[in-house]
């Protein structure tokens, strides 16, 4: 894991673009996300690929996320969408205890998906809708202007359960998804 602050030089005007665009729902498989913006804004994108060569973005939007708002999971890994995974905060003041959170699995001490086959990741998927099955293990704290780069099977979560703020106030983050080894440093 990853974890660096001040990424993105004028970071309130970027917020402030990102806070004028339009969020919408959207139907993945048979699952609906709220609050998503599509963008092919590459100044995150552009900023990861300079630093971490090893690294290709490969898709990014921008999430927020109001008190309240249903979510499909809470403890879940990116493993369909790449490599790594990228969270940028962009809330000036976060709601305390706002960030990131890592699992463990309790009965297997996984941190990480190990599925091998479809029946072995429907186990995964169904455990991580009961949350007696996982310990937190470590929260990376939002901060405005932090990126926090993992390994897309890592176990994780948003640190606040059910979301927090409305309008401009709620939780907003940009997520990369992406492939490439990542490497500490």
């Amino acid at each position: 894991m990853v974890v660096v602050d001040e990424v993105i030089a004028d970071v309130e005007a970027y917020r402030a673009k990102v806070l004028a665009g339009t969020f919408s729902s959207m139907l993945v498989g048979d699952v609906v996300f709220h609050g998503i913006q599509l963008t092919d804004d590459a100044t995150l994108p552009q900023w990861i690929e300079a630093r971490y060569l090893d690294l290709t973005p490969t898709f990014t939007f921008f999430r927020q996320s109001p008190a309240g708002q249903v979510e499909p999971n809470y403890v879940h890994t990116d493993r369909d969408m790449g490599d790594w995974t990228g969270i940028l905060y962009l809330n000036p003041t976060p709601a305390p205890g706002d960030g990131t959170t890592f699992w463990r699995h309790r009965a297997t001490g996984a941190v990480g998906s190990e599925a091998a086959d479809d029946v072995a990741l429907d186990a995964e998927l169904l455990a991580w809708r009961d949350q007696a099955q996982w310990e937190p293990i470590e929260t990376v704290e939002a901060k405005f202007g932090r990126l926090v780069l993992f390994p897309a099977d890592r176990f994780h979560s948003r640190a606040i359960h059910d979301n927090y703020g409305s309008g401009a106030e709620a939780r907003l983050i940009q997520v990369v998804f992406g492939v490439g080894a990542l490497s500490e440093g």
